[in-house]
C-alpha cells in the first residue's frame, strides 16, 4: 500500500480513534529509569484527557489506553518515534525513523503529523554499479530497500572455444586475429545492452516510485556509459557518485550517501520555493488567495513551511476554512472550530488531487517570509477546438 493510499485508510477509519505520536527513544542516553520516559508521559497525558471526556467515551477510551500500554510496556524500541491508531476496529501502528511532537488525540484520526512527515521528505532512487552486478535501492524516510539486483553476465565461450587452441600455425594466427575482432565486437554489443537496461530499469523505477532524484553510484568508466543512454530530462535528476560501492552493504551504502542526499534535498526544496516564488503567472503565493484555490481545487502543487503555524478556523456546517478569527460562520452563520493545517491538508489533498510538500531549514525561512504557504495553479483546459 502506498503512504497515500495508507493515510486515506487511516483518515476514513470510523470514531471514535485514539491517536498518539510518540517518541520511543531515550533522549539522555545516561539516565536508565525503570519505567520507560515516553510510557511514563503516555500514563500522564491520557490521565488527563481522560477527565475531558463525556461519560459515553469513557469505557472505550480506556480500552484503547490499555492496549496502547500494553504494546508501550516491555518494548526495546528500534525506531525513533510511532504514529499509533487504535479503536474499536482500528489497530494501526507505524514505526518512525524521525522525532515527532509527543501529541495524544481522542475523536477523529489525527493524521496531520503522519501526513507532514510523509511529505517532508521525498523518495530517492540509487543505483549502485560494478563490474559484475547493478542494484537497486529506494531511500525513504531514512531507510534504504533493495529493490532489485541484476548481474551482469558476459558469454565469452564463443571466443574461449575457437581462440585459445593449442595449435599452432599461420591459418590459426589469422582464424585467432579474426575472431578476437568479433569477440571484442560481441563483448562491446552485451555491454551496450546491459547498459540500455539498467538505464530503462533506473527509470522504470524512477517512474513508479516518484523519485525526486536518482543517484548514480560507480566508478566513471562503469556508470558514464549508462548516463549516455538516459534522456537528458533524466539526467537533470540524476546525481553521479563516482566511487566503487561494489563490495559495501546496504548498510554502509547509506551511511556514505545519507550526508549527499541530506544535502540534495536541501538544494531541491530551496530550488522548488525560488522557483513558486518567483513565477508571476501561472502561481500563487499570498496566504488567503493560496488557501482559497486549495479549498476550490485550482492548486496543483502546494509548497509549504513545515514548521510555521497557520491560525485557522474551519466551519462546523459548512467546512470553508479561513484565517479569520470570528468564532461564526460569515456564509452559514454556524459555529466553527479551530484547526491546524495540517490536519486539513490531507482531505483537501485527496479531494482535488494536488501534491504537497513540505519544506524544512533554509527552504522554509525564505517561504515563511513570505508566508509560509504557495502553489502552482493547475493549467486550463484547453478548449476542444482550441
Amino acid at each position: 500500500m502506498s503512504h497515500s493510499h495508507q493515510i486515506q485508510s487511516i483518515a476514513e477509519s470510523p470514531a471514535p480513534i485514539l491517536t498518539v505520536y510518540v517518541n520511543t527513544q531515550n533522549r539522555n542516553a545516561s539516565r536508565h529509569p525503570r519505567v520507560p520516559v515516553h510510557l511514563t508521559w503516555f500514563r500522564k497525558e491520557t490521565s488527563s484527557l481522560s477527565r475531558t471526556l463525556a461519560p459515553q467515551d469513557a469505557a472505550l477510551f480506556q480500552t484503547q489506553i490499555e492496549r496502547v500500554e500494553r504494546f508501550l510496556d516491555g518494548r526495546h524500541p528500534e525506531e525513533k518515534a510511532l504514529a499509533i491508531f487504535c479503536g474499536r476496529e482500528t489497530w494501526t501502528v507505524l514505526p518512525l525513523q524521525n522525532g515527532v511532537e509527543n501529541e495524544i488525540r481522542w475523536g477523529k484520526p489525527a493524521i496531520g503529523q503522519l501526513f507532514r512527515f510523509l511529505y517532508e521528505h521525498a523518495p530517492y532512487g540509487i543505483v549502485v554499479v560494478d563490474h559484475r552486478a547493478v542494484r537497486f535501492f529506494q531511500f525513504f524516510l531514512g531507510e534504504l530497500m533493495e529493490l532489485g539486483e541484476k548481474r551482469f553476465d558476459i558469454d565469452k565461450s564463443q571466443w574461449k572455444n575457437k581462440d585459445l587452441g593449442h595449435v599452432a600455425g599461420e591459418q590459426i594466427q589469422k582464424t585467432r586475429g579474426t575472431n578476437r575482432d568479433l569477440f571484442e565486437r560481441r563483448l562491446n554489443a552485451q555491454y551496450e545492452r546491459l547498459c540500455r537496461d539498467t538505464a530503462d530499469q533506473a527509470i522504470a523505477y524512477s517512474k513508479q516510485r516518484d523519485f525526486a532524484a536518482m543517484f548514480l553510484v560507480g566508478l566513471e568508466r562503469l556508470i558514464g556509459p549508462i548516463q549516455r543512454k538516459l534522456p537528458s530530462s533524466f539526467r537533470a535528476r540524476l546525481v553521479p557518485v563516482h566511487e566503487d560501492f561494489g563490495k559495501l552493504s546496504p548498510s554502509k551504502i547509506l551511511l556514505r550517501l545519507a550526508p549527499l542526499m541530506a544535502e540534495e534535498e536541501q538544494k531541491r526544496q530551496i530550488l522548488d520555493v525560488e522557483q513558486v516564488l518567483a513565477t508571476e503567472i501561472g502561481a500563487v503565493t499570498e496566504v488567503d488567495e493560496t488557501l482559497a484555490r486549495l479549498q476550490d481545487g485550482t492548486i496543483r502543487t502546494i509548497v509549504v513551511a513545515a514548521d510555521h503555524n497557520f491560525h485557522l478556523r474551519e466551519c462546523d456546517q459548512c467546512a470553508t476554512v479561513d484565517r479569520a478569527g470570528d468564532l461564526v460562520c460569515a456564509s452559514c452563520g454556524r459555529k466553527r472550530h479551530a484547526i491546524a493545517l495540517c490536519d486539513i491538508l490531507p482531505r483537501w489533498a485527496a479531494e482535488h488531487g494536488t501534491k504537497v510538500q513540505f519544506v524544512t531549514g533554509k527552504a522554509a525561512t525564505v517561504l515563511t517570509k513570505a508566508g509560509g504557504i504557495a502553489g502552482w495553479l493547475r493549467q486550463p483546459a484547453k478548449a476542444a477546438n482550441g
